[in-house]
């Protein structure tokens, strides 16, 4: 609990710290750099795409010269490969070798401006896809990303901050505790996503119910499980006009059916631990926007991003592949700070299975096939790299039969060849502990 989701009140001191938090709205309470930036996105709004565009130039012009100056590693990098930092255009910056995720492993010290004397913070990746990344970042960093989500927020009519919201995330109760924890700072409350199952669906809506809230936010996975649940039951939220989503793909088929059962649109933003690109959905579709005020994206010939963000002081990050693959759209009209660059996002290149004779064969496959699969409401592949064997779990439905059964051996075998494949009924689909997150495609 305890800092991991903000700094909560007890005491004789709460009742005056709640009234502050209720009558002092949080843009004022959060600090200088938060309310500024919030204000900046909001007048750029009106910005043309030409506008934009410069804006990017010199951020990037500031941050090769502060980077030259501060950071040991990108002076080495600069100097070997004959770099001039005071580029003219934006794909001068192609000059520079991309940075990879072993690169900041290898060469942590040498990332860090020397320079910097001031308080700092450590973010740590999940670590799901191998080594575990840590990133330095400070606390303007954290408070100009805020404002991007507030943002990210508004654009699909949620009022993040000013109206209640409740957050299936961030909370593991004990036994004893209750199933929410009040954050009267935040003007949220925390529900957990481990706990929520065919027994406490009912005492979950009832509350989220009682507390009037316009905005539930969650994993895509979580609000797909959940909406699953409601309409199993047949029960109603009766405030909730949004959902918002994050840190995981969300598959077409949960949009789908999240909107079916709820009549609430998903939306969806993206973003990282190492804070580099930043891009979201809004009322209008479900194309992403890209956030071009945030960071600089590039995309390598598989739609990899790869990212340059403006705005980490003490480590920045410059050309980082995040090995996050996107679907580029192809008819965008480019204006604005935000164009619709984005179709959707797939999630990391990485998630990929072993066939028979060793190639690999990415996530996204499995995806297509199993959005056609409505005997099945949830599912996670797991393989082991040793031999190839594969553990299939499922959360059947009432449709599911032994037809499917052979139907799902079968489309992995016209994927993966033959290798051994477990098909596994669970009555849940178990949550990484230390991510959060449901990571349906597992490699180990």
């Amino acid at each position: 609990m305890g800092s991991s989701i903000g700094n909560f009140i007890k005491g004789r001191k709460a009742p005056i710290k709640n009234f502050l938090y209720k009558v002092i709205p949080f843009k004022y309470r959060y600090g200088k750099k938060y309310y500024e930036f919030l204000n900046f996105l909001n007048q750029s709004k009106s910005w043309s795409y030409d506008q934009s565009k410069s804006y990017q130039l010199e951020k990037i012009k500031e941050l090769l010269k502060f980077s030259n100056e501060n950071i040991p590693y990108y002076q080495n990098i600069f100097k070997v490969n004959g770099f001039d930092c005071n580029i003219k255009h934006l794909d001068d910056l192609k000059n520079i070798p991309i940075l990879t995720k072993e690169d900041i492993i290898n060469n942590f010290d040498s990332l860090i401006n020397k320079n910097f004397d001031k308080k700092y913070y450590k973010m740590n990746s999940s670590g799901t896809t191998g080594k575990r990344l840590e990133i330095l970042g400070t606390d303007d960093l954290f408070k100009i990303e805020a404002a991007f989500i507030t943002n990210a927020f508004s654009d699909h009519g949620s009022r993040l901050y000013e109206d209640y919201s409740v957050w299936l995330r961030r909370y593991s109760p004990s036994v004893d505790d209750p199933i929410f924890l009040n954050d009267p700072e935040l003007n949220r409350s925390y529900m957990s996503a481990f706990d929520l199952n065919d027994d406490t669906i009912f005492e979950y809506v009832k509350y989220i119910n009682s507390t009037k809230t316009k905005t539930l936010v969650s994993y895509p996975s979580t609000l797909y499980y959940f909406s699953l649940l409601c309409g199993k039951y047949n029960l109603k939220l009766t405030h909730v006009k949004h959902m918002h989503g994050a840190s995981e793909v969300c598959l077409p088929q949960w949009r789908t059916k999240i909107k079916e059962i709820t009549g609430i649109d998903i939306k969806m933003h993206y973003g990282q631990v190492e804070k580099v690109s930043f891009a979201h959905q809004d009322s209008e579709n479900d194309f992403y926007r890209e956030n071009l005020l945030y960071g600089l994206n590039e995309y390598d010939e598989n739609n990899i991003i790869i990212g340059t963000g403006f705005y980490n002081q003490i480590m920045p990050l410059i050309r980082y592949k995040t090995n996050d693959k996107v679907i580029l759209n192809n008819d965008v009209e480019l204006k604005g700070c935000s164009p619709k660059t984005i179709l959707d996002i797939e999630g990391r290149n990485g998630d990929m299975l072993i066939t028979q004779v060793g190639s690999y064969v990415p996530a996204v496959n499995f995806y297509s096939f199993m959005s056609k699969i409505n005997e099945v409401d949830m599912f996670q592949i797991v393989q082991k790299k040793e031999d190839k064997s594969l553990n299939f779990y499922i959360v059947p439905n009432k449709k599911y039969n032994d037809l499917i059964k052979n139907k799902l051996l079968q489309e992995m075998e016209n994927r993966l060849g033959k290798i051994d494949v477990k098909i596994i009924k669970v009555k849940s689909i178990e949550r990484d502990k230390n991510s959060n997150k449901l990571k349906t495609v597992n490699l180990i």
